[in-house]
């Protein structure tokens, strides 16, 4: 009997967590508070020659993806993404349209922002942007298109984690209950779909 409780004891230490268990985890770094002005006008996250042309970004890997990185087998639940043809080595990343700081979350490599939004019809909705070298904002703080919310990795400081990580890895969420953790615990389409829009589909119908 001690023998089974051990190895149940050991198996449970490496379990994958779900999001039902980790996310009260994440809780404390989200801020309850709600913009000031609606998300009606939308452009592209980067500092472009035309913020509402899709074709100024490029993909690297797409909405839905089998991941093995974090915890093996999520779904990549954003696209990840660069400019075609950046204006500066450091990359600055902006707000995509009007909106609130609601969470800043995890550290180096994997540094989250995320921006709650209020669409015109009161609907809230969420983008999250994430591998940040540098933060420019906090919590609380409210932000438009021009808000520089922070800069991507270059190549050179992304080879210090042993990863590609100089691309924004962005998200569009229909909501953030999960405070954060869905974004590595996501493992099935149901999951997928409950919390986030396919980000390039909600750009082709948003930034234009």
């Amino acid at each position: 009997m001690k023998l089974l409780l051990f190895f149940l004891f050991t198996f449970s230490m490496f379990e994958t967590p779900t999001i039902e268990k980790d996310r009260e985890r994440w809780k404390p770094y989200y801020f309850d508070i709600k913009p000031q002005k609606n998300a009606e006008n939308w452009f592209l996250p980067f500092d472009v020659s035309d913020r509402k042309k899709i074709s100024n970004i490029k993909i690297i890997s797409i909405f839905g993806d089998h991941r093995d990185s974090y915890y093996k087998g999520h779904i990549h639940t954003a696209i990840d993404i660069n400019p075609v043809k950046p204006t500066t080595k450091l990359i600055p990343v902006y707000a995509m349209a009007n909106g609130v700081v609601c969470s800043v979350h995890l550290g180096e490599n994997q540094k989250t922002v995320v921006v709650r939004h209020t669409l015109k019809d009161g609907k809230t909705m969420f983008t999250s942007y994430k591998h940040l070298k540098e933060v420019y904002v906090s919590n609380g703080q409210q932000v438009d298109e021009k808000t520089k919310l922070a800069r991507l990795f270059t190549k050179d400081e992304s080879k210090k984690y042993g990863g590609d990580y100089h691309h924004l890895h962005l998200e569009i969420r229909k909501k953030f209950d999960d405070y954060g953790c869905a974004s590595w615990l996501t493992f099935n389409n149901t999951q997928l779909n409950d919390r986030f829009y396919n980000p390039q589909v909600f750009l082709k119908q948003y930034v234009k």
